[in-house]
Formats: structure tokens, sequence, C-alpha cells
């Protein structure tokens, strides 16, 4: 398995379309994940997510989020994605939330998007009802550029961090 960043217990690692789609179902079933990430209470399905996991390889790299437990296995616990225009992350297992994992995916990303030579990281909009997420960008170094309405018409903030 090609592990593209990893630190003492957490790695990213590619999406594998065959068996990750039925991985991330519970995720994008999960309330909060939904109204975080999707801002929607509508759960995806497989096609949904195979859509969505698409998008982001076409852009760029897509991750599956492992955290290493104490019996030394590794265990999927969300998703993250880079590309020029936006780094989502989500954390689908709620026991994995609000412990530091998404913030350390995110240090992983921003080494990675240096090892491709990139120069500039971009949020595509983080609506103002996540301040959680807001947090996590602004704590690695990404500086809020605006405020205002993403492509949908949704309030936001938009970040950017120089490499």
């Amino acid at each position: 398995m090609n592990i593209l960043q990893q630190d003492e217990d957490l790695r990213l690692r590619p999406v594998n379309l065959t068996t990750d789609i039925d991985l991330a179902l519970p995720w994008y079933a999960d309330c909060e994940v939904l109204k975080y990430s999707e801002n929607s209470s509508d759960s995806y399905g497989k096609n949904t997510i195979s859509g969505m996991y698409n998008f982001f390889l076409k852009r760029g790299e897509l991750y599956i989020i492992e955290i290493k437990d104490k019996k030394e296995h590794w265990k999927a616990v969300g998703d993250a994605a880079l590309t020029p225009d936006t780094v989502p992350i989500a954390i689908g297992l709620p026991e994995y939330r609000n412990r530091g994992y998404g913030k350390r995916a995110l240090k992983l990303i921003i080494t990675r998007a240096k090892q491709l030579g990139w120069n500039k990281l971009r949020t595509k909009g983080i609506w103002t009802n996540n301040p959680r997420s807001r947090k996590t960008f602004e704590s690695v170094g990404f500086k809020l550029v605006k405020t205002g309405p993403d492509n949908e018409n949704r309030e936001s903030w938009f970040h950017e961090l120089e490499l």
C-alpha cells in the first residue's frame, strides 16, 4: 500500500475506489458530517460518494485518514483531499472527532503540498456554522482572506496558506 504521509499513529493513504466507497457510507450518513462538510441532512449513497471521490481525484489527491489503534491495526476514520482550490477534511467516526486528528491530517496534507511544489493552499469556503473547522485551519497557519457568500450563496470564511 502506498502511504503518502504518516506521523506516529495517523496516516493518509490513497483512496481505493473499489473498497473505500463502502467504507465511507456510514460517514456520509452521519448527521454531523453532513451538516458541517456537506451542508445537507440527506445521507449519501454509493453513487454520490463515488461521484464526490472522482471529482476530487480529477483535481488532485484523495486520501483515507487512518489511525493506528492499541493493537497496532490501522483503522479508517475519515477522508481528505488536496486540490488547488480546496482542502476538505471529514472525520467520519464520531469517537475520533475533537481529538486533534483533523488538524494532524491537515498538517500532513500541507507537507504533501510542499512536496508537490505547491506555493499556496486555499479553502473553497468554510461555512460560518462551522467555527471548529475555521479554528483548525487557522491553527496551522491559514489566514482569513475574505468573508462572504460561497458559490451556493452560503455565508462562508475563505482562507489561504502561503507555503
